[in-house]
């Protein structure tokens, strides 16, 4: 029997001819199978083909740009301005299409970008500016595990112990509930006033033996 390779690396299923794969391995002694695997870039005996290399995406600076027509956007990852908020990283120095340079978006910004844990700091966008651009430095360029970046990130910016006031908005809620262990999809679903009762300032409770 021929030990036969997915490309998909893990791949569990049937494969072509019906053969059926599993962690990314079948066998096979069909020779017509084999041969077909092996053009088609399969891994045949032996080891699992090499993932190919990825090409280095084109560098947008490199080409002659087209004669503008309109009014021109700008492009903050190509030619950042002092005053943007949240820049890409390594805005201007290096390739806008290349790994890295990636946006870190806004605090709490959904999808698959890390988030800094906890309020973002009133009056302070400097401070949230660095805070999230090194989170998304750590996680989207250095490759560091998300779990961990974020549970370094949370240490190192310990939060208020206060809670915000009743008068605060739902958002500053939400992340202040976060920040205390609620889920964010729990504590968006909540009310403003269930947030406040669950991680509000606890009233005095009179004492029942009095």
């Amino acid at each position: 029997m021929t030990v036969i390779h997915s490309p998909v690396e893990g791949f569990t299923g049937s494969g072509p001819g019906g053969l059926e794969f599993k962690d990314g391995r079948a066998e096979t002694d069909d020779e017509k199978l084999i041969r077909y695997f092996r053009k088609a870039g399969y891994g045949v005996g032996g080891d699992a083909p090499a993932a190919p290399e990825q090409p280095e995406p084109a560098d947008p600076r490199d080409y002659e740009q087209p004669e503008q027509v309109g009014t021109r956007l700008r492009d903050a990852a190509v030619d950042p301005r002092p005053e943007d908020f949240l820049p890409p990283t390594n805005a201007g120095e290096a390739n806008p299409h290349g790994p890295l340079v990636v946006a870190p978006e806004i605090h709490a910004a959904e999808g698959p970008k890390p988030i800094h844990p906890g309020p973002v700091t009133p009056g302070d966008p400097v401070a949230q500016e660095q805070r999230e651009t090194a989170l998304a430095q750590a996680v989207m360029v250095d490759n560091a595990d998300a779990n961990d970046a974020a549970q370094a990130a949370a240490e190192s910016n310990p939060q208020p112990e206060e809670p915000p006031t009743k008068g605060a908005a739902k958002a500053t809620w939400v992340d202040w509930a976060v920040a205390r262990g609620a889920s964010r999809e729990a504590a968006e679903q909540a009310t403003k006033g269930d947030l406040i009762a669950q991680y509000g300032p606890k009233e005095d409770t009179p004492d029942a033996s009095v």
